[in-house]
């Protein structure tokens, strides 16, 4: 409905003497004319006795507010949403009751006490059982919201008020709580429904139990669960399946076996799931033998193993490398009527993938596909991860366009995998092609695939695309890292663009990614190659002031710059302070001092040093006493030389 059609409408309605009550009657009246519009601005004060009037239509009714909603200086204060929900409440409309609260709830303007909420809602009705199923609502709504502390506010008003608290309803806190690792609220709120007397159920205490075994915290669920019975509610074979878990998860696989037998003395019979649990812990351990025994054990008890059952063992033998065995484990499983699943064969892919036995890993997934068993996501990843490092990227791709095909959905890694593999190729024209077809079909970018991109192309000299990728990232959100700015530093420093790399060295050192020894090192390489010694030992110092631990390529660095410069004393003094800050002085360090020796003419001092990398159990390499012989060669010394081929 149009504004001129509205003051039309409005004006055939008489306009009594009560001017809020009566206005607000004949806006309803004037509503009623329209079909689905109606007008585009509305007086606020008005709002509350438009919304209370039943005459008015519901569907009008949330058309009217949702206007309010929209148009900011309009927006419906806490009175106007309570008139609304008290409306809704009339006519059983919970759900949008709870979308109403959820509104309160996410609008900072309108948090109040619940005690406030009540009270304004007892204005409109005086229905008791509202108050109820309204606290219940608002508890629910703030735990979706996690506003724990606000759910636990509802919780205290209606312990005090002596509100009726269902159990169902607080579970509803305790799972999200658990989940978000906020173990001691999650017990604590569980104490406080016991000491309300609320009525616990096996379920509410197994959330909590569950969390403690989690997080290791097994005594505390102990302790629990013996509170628990003098309520009246019996240990089950759940809660003692997650102590079993807690104390597996701890390594105390022998404590987990005691436990299993206080539960069957209690009467209560340990399941597939116990022997399972105690078989993964021992797996983690690798007892691999006896959790073999452990299993053998188990059926001879009658129980039928299931996938869970050779899981762990078949992952854990493929982890170290015994895939005969894990293959054993696979066929025995499938012998014994137990179907494989894509955990099974995808754990048996990624051994085989390891030992570089593609040919293996190709009969799995034939057989896979005999068996009716669809290769997944992580299958068809594993594989062609495999022939990447193989080089054989034109399998590789064959193997993602089979995917696509067989509508299995490649994701970040896939294209991680071929992109990076592209790179190693130098084969950027297809990575780049990979990385926009990933766009297009909906996988965002991440930081480690920008990384890769930006790595290819740096190595390439192709800076001015590197740099556009990398303003790509901060447009679209991606964060840069440490590796980020490390690899185009490194890149500018290659192409001796200091004052680019300096500029982005900067750029850290006030943002949130802060310079790392990589960092400097690179930075200082880049300055000693194009002759800026000045600037690298400023750099250097910078690094010792600012409490950087240097490392050996920090150092050795500097004494390479000082000896290509012929200043043996800078040089001497540089590995001196090396060893009294306890950095490892290694065979890089002695063999630029004894190449810088060799080249000055000075015999005696390489020979010296290379006496006390001896002493020092320095190893030396080919490449120590090559740098020796080829000066004494060149100094025409070949008895020296002969000597020293001979050590070699």
């Amino acid at each position: 409905m149009s504004t001129q059609k509205f003051i039309r409408a409005f004006s055939r309605i008489h306009t009594p003497n009560n001017p809020h009550q009566d206005t607000a009657s004949n806006i309803v009246q004037a509503l009623s004319y329209s079909s689905t519009e109606f007008l585009t601005h509305s007086p606020l004060p008005l709002a509350q006795f438009v919304l209370s009037n039943q005459r008015f239509s519901l569907h009008s009714y949330l058309q009217f507010f949702n206007f309010l909603c929209e148009n900011p200086a309009h927006k419906p204060d806490l009175v106007v949403h309570l008139t609304l929900i008290c409306r809704l409440y009339n006519v059983r409309k919970f759900t949008d009751i709870r979308f109403v609260l959820n509104c309160i709830a996410n609008d900072v303007n309108l948090r109040v006490p619940v005690s406030n909420i009540v009270s304004l809602v007892e204005n409109c009705t005086l229905d008791p059982i509202f108050v109820q199923k309204l606290c219940g609502m608002l508890f629910r709504v703030y735990t979706d919201n996690g506003m724990f502390e606000e759910a636990i506010e509802v919780f205290d008003y209606m312990e005090k008020s002596e509100i009726k608290i269902h159990e169902g309803c607080c579970t509803v806190l305790l799972l999200p709580l658990r989940s978000c690792d906020k173990m001691d609220t999650c017990l604590s709120f569980f104490h406080r429904l016991v000491e309300a007397n609320v009525e616990i159920t096996v379920k509410s205490m197994m959330i909590v139990i569950n969390g403690l075994c989690i997080r290791g915290e097994v005594e505390r669920a102990k302790d629990l669960m013996e509170v628990m019975v003098t309520k009246g509610i019996e240990h089950y074979v759940l809660a003692y399946n997650s102590l079993i878990k807690g104390l597996c998860i701890k390594g105390m696989v022998e404590e987990a076996i005691k436990m299993k037998a206080i539960m069957e003395h209690k009467g209560f019979e340990a399941n597939v799931v116990t022997y399972n649990t105690i078989a993964s812990g021992m797996c983690k351990l690798k007892w691999y033998d006896e959790a073999k025994m452990w299993l053998i054990a188990m059926i001879e008890r009658g129980f039928t193993y299931n996938v869970a059952t050779f899981n762990n063992l078949i992952n854990k033998n493929s982890k170290i490398g015994n895939l005969d065995e894990a293959h054993r484990l696979f066929q025995e499983m499938e012998k014994g009527g137990v179907r494989p699943d894509n955990v099974n064969y995808n754990t048996l892919i990624d051994g085989y993938s390891k030992k570089g036995n593609l040919q293996k890993i190709m009969h799995l997934f034939e057989e896979m596909e005999k068996g009716g068993i669809r290769p997944d996501t992580v299958a068809y990843n594993i594989l062609i991860d495999g022939y990447s490092k193989k080089e054989n990227l034109e399998e590789a791709n064959r193997l993602f366009e089979a995917m696509e095909k067989g509508g299995v959905r490649a994701n970040i890694v896939t294209y991680t995998i071929l992109i990076d593999g592209y790179r190693k190729k130098d084969n950027l024209k297809e990575a780049k092609w990979l990385f926009e077809a990933m766009e297009k079909g909906g996988v965002r970018p991440n930081t480690v695939i920008y990384n890769t991109l930006i790595d290819g192309y740096c190595k390439k000299g192709n800076l001015e695309e590197a740099k556009q990728l990398f303003e790509e990232m901060e447009e679209g959100g991606v964060r840069h890292d440490i590796f980020t700015y490390n690899i185009l530093i490194d890149g500018y420093c290659r192409k001796k663009k200091l004052e680019e790399a300096k500029l982005l060295f900067e750029e850290m050192e006030k943002g949130a990614v802060r310079p790392n020894i990589v960092t400097y090192n690179t930075l200082i390489n880049g300055y000693c190659k194009n002759a800026r010694l000045e600037e690298a030992k400023r750099l250097f110092g910078e690094m010792e002031k600012g409490g950087v631990r240097l490392d050996t390529i920090t150092y050795n660095t500097l004494i390479d710059a000082y000896c290509k410069k012929e200043k043996m004393e800078q040089a001497y003094k540089l590995k001196s302070r090396m060893e009294a800050r306890g950095v490892r002085v290694d065979t890089v360090t002695y063999n630029l001092l004894i190449d810088a020796s060799c080249k000055k003419g000075d015999f005696k001092e390489a020979e010296r040093l290379v006496e006390e990398m001896e002493k020092k159990d320095v190893r030396g390499g080919k490449v120590t006493y090559t740098i020796l012989i080829d000066k004494y060669c060149k100094k025409g010394n070949m008895t020296k030389a002969h000597k020293l081929r001979g050590v070699m």
